[in-house]
């Protein structure tokens, strides 16, 4: 069993923008990736089924991101467990905590999909699905619930391969499995007629070839050794992997419960509007998945860092963690705020890239780009924020930043404003939420940066 050290790991060492790099780019791509198994689906699902189609896999969306909360929690805790063992030198902790993310991660994924199978109906109802979008919604989410367990433990792999230093073989196993997707879904849909089961079963497929990729992978661990000791149901370092991952989950959690707020909130006003429920419902799902492609690179930027500033704090050496984490959060700064002028000024565009609707979906889509992306670009520090509190191990406070956009201020705002204002209040409460939640991330960060500062000095 070889255990990384201070000196011989290039984390402590190398140049940090460098390393950025190296861990960034890659996270980014993944991250894209991971964002195009969906959105892939919903541009050939326009095209080949109409708006309808993609009003069903906003449906099944929030669905989906419980899954991405049980995978990040999994993934995201394993990845910062995993470095600050490293970190400290304790590798084959760092082992038992992949076995063990491997063996939870297995467990909750088969249990997460049986439940959402049988209960799929009433949790289409629950999310806002209207008497015109359930029927795809339920052909749709039959099969793609098949895949959740591929997704969990792929993703708690693909993390571990990152933090191993194989960033390049975590995008490469992620790719393979979007291009694959990008492959089957016009065969499935418009050549064998398959609809939104065809979108569904192209997507799952390519899961489990993207699984078996990562798998491959954990018999050339390069920092670890993976024994049958290894996987173990160990309770205790299950937990302190998921306190790790408490606020990538719990994140990704809240997604859901937005997810439930908004859709219902739309149907409801949009019922009470010209746009009626289904075109409000459509395309504020549809703008929420553009507007997070793009910034899959910020959160990309921010999850390259995450291995670097955990091993620096571990090894104690606190002015890299500073210096990572103010590159990462103006990096970020600068994607988000190139991806607002995007959405400002060619929002038609963008939603006409799954498919060509009425004029009046169309004039709400450009409605929701305009209000709802108002202030996108502050969003960099806040992506940056949670991933230094969970690098350094303070979970409740990567939770809290983590958090504090969508459930401290967005739902509020949301239910609020859209009293006083219809559907044009629940798009006023998406900058509203931005910009509360960028001063709360600054406040934590910048006393964070301080407390760092008088650590390094007591240890000088």
């Amino acid at each position: 069993m070889s255990k990384a050290t201070t000196v011989e790991n290039p984390l402590g060492i190398e140049r940090v923008g460098r390393l950025l790099a190296r861990y960034a780019i890659p996270s980014i791509i993944a991250l894209i990736i991971n964002s195009l198994y969906n959105m892939v689906d919903q541009i050939f699902i326009g095209q080949g089924v109409g708006f309808l189609g993609n009003g069903a896999t906003n449906i099944i969306a929030p669905i989906t991101m419980i899954t991405i909360a049980i995978a990040t929690l999994f993934g995201d805790g394993l990845a910062a467990f995993f470095s600050l063992s490293l970190g400290k030198g304790e590798g084959e902790k760092a082992a038992k905590g992949l076995g063990t993310s491997i063996l939870y991660g297995s467990i909750f994924g088969i249990a997460w999909t049986v439940i959402a199978f049988i209960f799929l109906k009433p949790l289409c109802l629950i999310f806002g699905a209207t008497e015109n979008i359930l029927p795809y919604a339920l052909d749709y989410g039959r099969i793609i619930v098949l895949g959740f367990t591929f997704q969990i433990v792929g993703n708690a792999i693909n993390s571990a391969i990152r933090t191993d230093g194989s960033p390049r073989y975590a995008m490469f196993a992620m790719m393979v499995g979007a291009v694959l997707n990008i492959i089957l879904d016009p065969i499935f849909i418009f050549v064998f007629h398959w609809g939104v089961k065809g979108a569904a079963i192209a997507t799952i497929a390519s899961q489990l070839f993207g699984l078996l990729l990562n798998i491959a992978y954990l018999f050339r661990l390069k920092t670890i050794r993976l024994s049958r000791q290894s996987f173990s149901f160990d309770i205790r370092t299950a937990g302190r992997i998921a306190s790790l991952g408490f606020a990538s989950g719990a994140n990704n959690l809240t997604s859901t419960v937005v997810a439930f707020v908004s859709n219902n909130l739309m149907t409801k006003y949009g019922a009470l509007s010209v746009y009626g429920p289904d075109i409000p419902l459509t395309t504020f799902g549809l703008c929420m998945k553009v507007s997070m492609l793009a910034f899959s690179i910020g959160i990309g930027v921010a999850s390259g860092s995450q291995p670097i500033i955990g091993f620096n704090y571990g090894a104690q050496k606190y002015d890299r963690v500073k210096k990572t984490f103010l590159l990462s959060a103006g990096v970020a700064t600068i994607i988000t705020s190139v991806s607002w002028i995007i959405f400002q000024c060619f929002p038609l565009q963008l939603i006409r890239i799954f498919g060509t609707e009425s004029a009046l979906y169309e004039e709400f889509a450009v409605k929701c780009f305009h209000i709802y992306l108002l202030l996108t670009f502050l969003n960099g520090l806040q992506m940056c924020a949670g991933v230094l509190f969970q690098a350094i191990g303070q979970p409740m406070k990567a939770a809290i930043t983590s958090l504090s956009k969508q459930v401290i201020f967005y739902i509020p705002a949301m239910i609020i404003l859209s009293h006083f204002f219809g559907l044009t209040g629940i798009l006023m409460a998406g900058p509203t939420a931005d910009a509360l939640a960028f001063i709360l991330s600054g406040a934590f960060c910048y006393k964070e940066i301080k407390k760092m500062e008088q650590m390094r000095e007591k240890a000088a």
